[in-house]
Formats: C-alpha cells, sequence, structure tokens
C-alpha cells in the first residue's frame, strides 16, 4: 500500500511518480521531466549524459528511460521563473526519488 504524502496544511500532495518524462529538448541522451506544483512552483528533473546524475551506464552517462536512472538533477523555479537555490546552487545533483519527493513536500 502507497501512503499518500501530505504537506504542512494536510493537503496530499504529488510527488515524483506524478512527474512525466520526455527525451530532453536540448540535451542528447538526456530525459526531462517537469513538475508543476498547486502554489506554481516547477521543478525541472532531468538526468543523462553530461548532467548530474547517475544511470546503469554509470555516472552523468546517456539515459534514454526513467527506468535507468537512479539519481537526477534538480532545478527549482518559483513562480516568476526565477530560480529557488540553496546557497546560490542553481541545480541540485543527485537526487534520489526520495530526494525529490522531500523537495516537492518542501516547497507544496
Amino acid at each position: 500500500m502507497v501512503r499518500a504524502i501530505k504537506n504542512n496544511k494536510g493537503y496530499i500532495m504529488k510527488t515524483f511518480k506524478d512527474i512525466k518524462f520526455e527525451a530532453h529538448k536540448v540535451g542528447k541522451g538526456a530525459i526531462q521531466g517537469l513538475l508543476m506544483l498547486d502554489n506554481g512552483i516547477e521543478l525541472s528533473v532531468v538526468a543523462g549524459e553530461g548532467m548530474y546524475s547517475t544511470g546503469k551506464g554509470g555516472v552523468r552517462e546517456a539515459i534514454n528511460k526513467v527506468e535507468d536512472a537512479s539519481s537526477f538533477e534538480v532545478a527549482i523555479f518559483d513562480q516568476a521563473g526565477n530560480f529557488i537555490g540553496a546557497d546560490n546552487d542553481l541545480v541540485l545533483g543527485w537526487q534520489s526519488r526520495e530526494d525529490i519527493d522531500k523537495l516537492i513536500q518542501i516547497h507544496s
């Protein structure tokens, strides 16, 4: 049984499983998924060649489907499209599915 994750207001939140991945529009050998949260914050989750991610082929190697990725690179944007980053880092590398669920919870 999958337990729903709730935010600090008690609402059921989106999770990593809600992210729909496609071939990255710019990066060859990479995938990208976008997730818009109810408050207008958007997560861009990518994995693949040259990105801060890990797949079956190794670190920063090509990934063509989400099942082949074990860690991802994440960028978070506010409602105006500006990066939200900790300590001036614009992206968070090597994020697991569980790490991404925590980021969703924090920013929901």
